[in-house]
C-alpha cells in the first residue's frame, strides 16, 4: 500500500495547504494525567539546528498533555542512525524520534520496533489525505506522522537577476540562457556538492522527474532500470551542465558557507528545500527581501511540470516505556493545533492542511501558490521513494558521476546490479 505515495504523494494536501483559512483547533482529547518525560532524538542539530524549535515544542506539549518532551541531539545523520537502530530493542528505545517516510522505514517496521499510532490516526482521519497516511503504513499499522513537509524549489539572488536583467525561467531553455549569462559575468549559477553524500540525489531526480516522471515512479519502485534510455539520457543533460560549469565546486560547503557565497553574489542559485531559506540563508545574514524562488522548469517539455516534496516524520518505539504519554504528545502534534504551533516555530508548511499557516512568508506562500495553482505534479523525494539499500549506494554513485562524468556507464551499470539484486529478493 505505501508504495502508492510515490505516484499521489500529497495531491490533496498541496491543493489545501493555502486554503485553511487559519483554522486551529485546540481541543485535542489529550489526558493530562500524571507528567511524564518523552524522549526525542534527533540529528537536527547541525545547519538547520532543530534544538531550540524542538524544546519549544515541549513547552507546548507539555500545556496540552501535561508530559515534557525532552529532546536530545545527534551531531551527524550517521552517528544518529546508527544510535537509533541500535537503542530501539532496549529498555533505552527513545519514545519519540525524527526519521524518514516510506522505504526508509520499512526495515524497522518488518523488525517489529516501531510503536503503532493508528488509532491516533483513525482519530484525525478527517484532517489527513489517506496517501499520507500510506507513506507510514506497514502491515496495516501506522508507525509515524508527519511535523511539516517541505517543497523543493530553486531559490535565486535577487540582486544578481536585478543587475543581470533576468526573470525566473519558465522553460528549460529560458534556465539554460541564465545560466549562460551568470557564468558569462563571472558567477558560477548553481550551489552543489557532495559533501554528506546525500546532496547527490538532488539533481539526479530533479532531471528525472524532468525526464518523465512515470519514470522516475517506475524507477524508485523497481519497474524500470537505470540503463533505460530515459534515464541516460537524463544523466547526460545533467553532465552537458557539469561541464559547463553550471555548477560549485564538489566540495562547496552549502551549509556554513552557503549563505556567504549567496551574499557576496558568487553564486546565483541553489536548489534545495524550503527549509534551506531560513536555517541557512536568513539565518546567516541573507535578506529575506534578496531571494525569490521558481521551479526547475523539465528539460523535456513533454514531461510536464513536476516538484519535489519532502515529508519530515517523527515516529515512535515499541519498547518505549510511557505509551500512553507519547500517545497522548502524538494525538496533540497532529492536530490543527499542534501541527501549526510547530509549523509556526520552524517558518514551514504544516502537515496538517488545517492547521493556521499565516506565519508564512510572502516567498513560502508564493511557492505554494504556484504549485497548487499551476498543474504541478507532486512527487516524493528520492531519499524515501526508493529503497534504501539502493539509495545508499546510489548516492557515492551519484558522486562518482558528478565528480567524472565520463564513467556514467560504470555507475549505471553499478545502479542496475544492485537494484536488480534489491527487487529480486523481494
Amino acid at each position: 500500500m505505501f508504495k502508492k505515495i510515490v505516484s499521489t504523494v500529497l495531491f490533496l494536501l498541496a491543493g489545501t495547504l493555502l486554503f485553511s483559512g487559519g483554522q486551529q483547533d485546540s481541543s485535542t482529547g489529550t489526558a493530562a494525567s500524571a507528567e511524564s518525560e518523552i524522549t526525542l532524538m534527533h540529528d537536527k542539530a547541525g545547519s538547520p539546528n532543530w534544538q531550540p524549535f524542538f524544546e519549544d515544542m515541549s513547552l507546548n506539549i507539555r500545556e496540552a498533555t501535561g508530559h515534557k518532551l525532552v529532546p536530545t541531539s545527534y551531531p551527524s545523520t550517521d552517528v544518529y542512525m546508527a544510535q537509533v537502530r541500535s537503542s530501539m530493542i532496549t529498555k533505552d528505545a527513545p519514545g519519540m524520534f525524527t526519521w524518514w517516510s516510506t522505504y526508509r522505514m520499512e526495515e524497522m517496521a518488518n523488525q517489529g520496533v516501531l510503536g503503532d499510532l493508528s488509532s491516533t490516526w483513525d482519530k484525525h482521519k478527517n484532517e489527513y489525505s489517506s496517501d499520507l497516511r500510506a507513506a507510514f503504513t506497514f502491515n496495516n499499522a501506522v508507525h509515524g506522522f508527519p511535523i511539516s513537509v517541505e517543497y523543493w524549489p530553486v531559490w535565486y539572488n535577487k540582486e544578481v537577476f536585478s543587475e543581470l536583467n533576468l526573470t525566473p525561467p519558465e522553460t528549460w531553455e529560458e534556465l539554460i540562457t541564465i545560466c549562460d549569462t551568470m557564468l558569462a559575468n563571472g558567477i558560477t549559477p548553481f550551489m552543489s556538492t557532495v559533501e554528506g553524500r546525500w546532496p547527490t540525489f538532488i539533481m539526479f531526480e530533479e532531471m528525472i522527474i524532468g525526464q518523465d516522471p512515470d519514470l522516475y515512479i517506475d524507477l524508485c519502485e523497481g519497474r524500470a532500470k537505470y540503463s533505460d534510455p530515459g534515464v541516460r539520457g537524463a544523466f547526460e543533460v545533467w553532465a552537458d551542465m557539469i561541464g559547463k560549469g553550471y555548477f560549485t565546486d564538489p566540495g562547496t560547503d552549502v551549509w556554513a558557507g552557503g549563505a556567504r557565497d549567496f551574499n557576496q553574489k558568487k553564486v546565483g542559485m541553489v536548489l534545495m528545500g524550503t527549509w534551506y531559506l531560513n536555517s541557512t540563508l536568513t539565518a546567516n545574514g541573507v535578506p529575506e527581501e534578496n531571494v525569490g524562488a521558481f521551479i526547475l522548469p523539465s528539460h523535456n517539455g513533454t514531461a510536464g511540470k513536476n516538484v519535489i516534496l519532502e515529508i519530515t516524520p517523527i515516529l515512535t518505539s515499541k519498547k518505549a516505556q510511557n505509551p500512553e504519554a507519547i500517545n497522548d504528545a502524538v494525538d496533540y502534534w497532529m492536530s490543527p493545533e499542534g501541527n501549526g504551533a510547530f509549523a509556526k516555530l520552524l517558518n514551514t508548511y504544516p502537515a496538517n492542511p488545517r492547521s493556521d499557516i499565516s506565519h508564512l512568508s510572502t516567498v513560502k506562500v508564493e511557492i505554494a501558490d504556484t504549485i497548487n495553482n499551476g498543474g504541478y505534479r507532486v512527487l516524493n523525494r528520492y531519499w524515501e521513494a526508493t529503497p534504501t539499500p539502493i539509495c545508499e549506494v546510489a548516492v557515492d554513485q551519484f558522486a562518482k558521476f558528478v565528480l567524472n562524468p565520463d564513467f556514467l556507464d560504470d555507475v549505471l551499470k553499478e545502479l542496475d546490479r544492485v537494484a536488480d539484486a534489491y527487487w529480486a529478493s523481494k
